[in-house]
C-alpha cells in the first residue's frame, strides 16, 4: 500500500519529472492555465515523491500545473507526497491519460513504458482503459519510420494513413507522399492508391530510371478497383468507404446480400 502525505510544497524545491510522457507543452494552453490559477488557485494537488538527498521532490503528475503555478507567481503548490521508493510510472500515465489527451506517439511511449515493466498487453489495455486493438496499434506505431511518427504526433497524418504509407520503403519517395498527403488532406483511400502504385512502380522509383514528374504522372492515372460489398459493382477504391457495424447489423447485411444473390433473374 502506498502512503501519501498531503501538504503544500515550495515550488523552488520541485524538480521536473525524470521521464515525462509529453513531448511538448502548448504555450498558449499553459498560459491559459496560469491565468486560471492566478484567479482560482491550484484546485487539484499535484503528485510528488521525495525528499531526496538535497531535500528536493520530483513531480510525478501535474507537471503542467507546476509550470503554470510558477508562471502565475505562486511560491507553493498543494501536493500529494510519497516516498522516493515509489515507482511513479503508473500514476503518471493514468494522470496524463485521463486529464489531457496525449498524441499517439506519446501514447505509444506510455504503452512501451508499461511493457518494459513486464505487463502483458491485455493488462496495459486495462490500465489505460483502452481496447487491446488500440494498444497493439500504438505498439505498431513505434515500428514506423520517424517521418510517419512525426506526422502522426503533429496531427498531420491519421493513424490509418500512416499505417499504409509505412509500406513505402523508399525514404525520399515516402517523404514526398507524406508532404502531398498533408497538403491535400488525403484520406486513407487515396493513400492506399498511392501505396498500390508504389508497389507497381517500385523498381523504377528505387533505380531512379524515371523522373519524379513521370512517376507522379503515372500515379495520377493509376486506378485500383474493388467490389462494393453490397451490390458487388466494381468501383474506384478512392470512392469507397469503410464502415463499422455491430455483429447483428453485419448478420442482416449478409442475409440481404445472400437473398439478392439467390434471387431469380428475368
Amino acid at each position: 500500500m502506498i502512503l501519501f502525505t498531503d501538504r503544500s510544497l515550495p515550488l523552488d524545491i520541485l524538480d521536473e519529472p525524470a521521464a515525462a510522457l509529453r513531448e511538448s507543452i502548448d504555450p498558449a494552453a499553459l498560459g491559459d492555465l496560469a491565468d486560471d490559477i492566478a484567479v482560482n488557485g491550484v484546485l487539484q494537488p499535484i503528485g510528488a515523491r521525495g525528499p531526496d538527498d538535497r531535500g528536493h521532490y520530483e513531480v510525478v503528475w501535474g507537471h503542467r500545473r507546476t509550470l503554470a503555478a510558477r508562471m502565475a507567481g505562486l511560491t507553493e503548490i498543494p501536493a500529494r507526497i510519497c516516498a522516493t521508493t515509489y515507482a511513479p510510472e503508473l500514476a503518471r500515465i493514468a494522470e496524463n491519460f485521463h486529464r489531457v489527451d496525449l498524441n499517439p506517439r506519446e501514447e505509444a511511449r506510455a504503452v512501451a513504458s508499461l511493457l518494459a515493466q513486464g505487463k502483458p498487453r491485455a493488462e496495459c489495455a486495462r490500465i489505460l482503459r483502452r481496447s487491446l486493438t488500440w494498444v497493439e496499434s500504438r505498439i505498431e506505431l513505434q515500428t514506423w519510420p520517424d517521418d510517419l511518427q512525426d506526422g502522426v504526433a503533429r496531427g498531420e497524418l491519421t493513424m490509418s494513413s500512416a499505417r499504409i504509407l509505412a509500406q513505402v520503403d523508399h525514404d525520399n519517395y515516402r517523404g514526398q507522399l507524406i508532404d502531398e498527403a498533408k497538403r491535400i488532406g488525403a484520406n486513407a483511400n487515396t493513400v492506399s492508391l498511392w501505396a498500390a502504385h508504389y508497389v507497381v512502380d517500385r523498381e523504377r522509383i528505387i533505380r531512379n530510371t524515371d523522373t519524379i514528374e513521370a512517376i507522379t504522372s503515372r500515379r495520377e492515372t493509376f486506378v485500383v478497383l474493388c467490389d462494393c460489398e453490397v451490390c458487388r459493382t466494381q468501383i474506384d477504391t478512392r470512392d469507397s468507404a469503410i464502415i463499422r457495424v455491430c455483429p447483428n447489423c453485419k448478420r442482416i447485411l449478409n442475409e440481404q446480400q445472400h437473398e439478392e444473390t439467390a434471387a431469380p433473374t428475368g
